[in-house]
């Protein structure tokens, strides 16, 4: 008797413990998660390749810039022409020309010298009488000794009361065509400008060149701060009183290189070299000849 009750004892507490262990985990189920389950890890992503750099030789550089990094290689450009880094297209860069050799300068331009020429007397009709003496000039340049240059230089330089520039320049015709369609016209020229030109010839040299070496540093003084235009004039004026003056000469060549007037340049350039073929700014003079030539060509 004891033994089943023994027996039925052991069965009913199996039984409960069965039903309450079944109740926790039904509960355990039910309840949220506290620590959340952790996502799948995301996948390594693969490096980049690294572009291939450029050769050095190969990249395209602008004069003053800082060498392109290998890392970061520029477009190659068309093989043409180079671009810089604003998208302007570059023009290869001409070679450079040969250095003149001294005594080269004599390169003179007959045809460009009839147009002054023509341009000149066209303003001398008009009463444009300084315009007419640059052109003039301008034709002794291209073409010394022309005699149709030197007379209208004369002519313009009386009008202007140049006189004893224009004396001279009338003496001048005749030596180049003494029975020239023009030398009447000077031969009474000469004779009607003697008395005056005696009387104030050697005051008027002096004054002349004072008044040119004013000129002359005023036009420099303008020039040192690119006032090109304004140095240009007084110049000019400095080359009227004084045509054969040199240092006049290549200051002008510089002012007409400042307004990009780059052929009246280079006849200028060109003139000094004549007058000073040693002179102090002879080199210099060269230089800027052969930098003209390069850019025209």
């Amino acid at each position: 008797m004891r033994a089943r009750n023994a027996i039925i004892l052991f069965c009913f507490a199996s039984l409960s413990l069965a039903c309450s262990t079944a109740v926790a985990q039904s509960d355990q189920d039910n309840q949220p998660h506290i620590t959340p389950r952790k996502a799948p890890p995301e996948p390594t992503p693969k490096p980049k390749p690294k572009p291939t750099p450029v050769p050095q030789d190969d990249q395209p550089r602008l004069e003053g810039t800082p060498e392109a990094s290998p890392q970061a290689p520029r477009e190659s450009s068309s093989k043409d022409s180079q671009v810089d880094f604003n998208g302007a297209p570059l023009a290869k860069e001409p070679a450079p020309a040969p250095e003149p050799e001294e005594g080269t300068f004599t390169r003179y331009n007959p045809h460009q010298a009839e147009k002054d020429i023509e341009v000149g007397n066209y303003y001398l009709r008009h009463k444009n009488y300084r315009a007419a003496l640059e052109r003039f000039n301008s034709a002794l340049i291209n073409k010394p000794k022309d005699a149709e240059a030197t007379f209208g230089l004369a002519v313009t330089q009386e009008k202007l009361d140049l006189l004893s520039q224009a004396y001279k320049n009338y003496e001048g015709y005749l030596k180049i065509l003494d029975a020239g369609p023009h030398a009447k016209e000077c031969q009474e020229a000469i004779k009607r400008l003697g008395p005056h030109v005696d009387v104030r010839k050697d005051d008027i040299r002096k004054d002349s060149k004072r008044q040119a070496e004013r000129d002359i540093d005023v036009g420099e003084t303008y020039l040192s701060v690119n006032k090109f235009q304004a140095a240009q004039e007084r110049f000019q004026e400095a080359l009227l009183l004084e045509p054969e003056n040199p240092v006049a000469v290549y200051r002008m060549a510089q002012s007409l290189r400042g307004l990009r007037h780059l052929d009246s340049a280079k006849r200028f350039y060109q003139k000094y070299l004549e007058l000073a073929p040693k002179g102090t700014f002879a080199a210099d003079a060269k230089k800027a000849v052969s930098e003209i030539d390069s850019i025209n060509r």
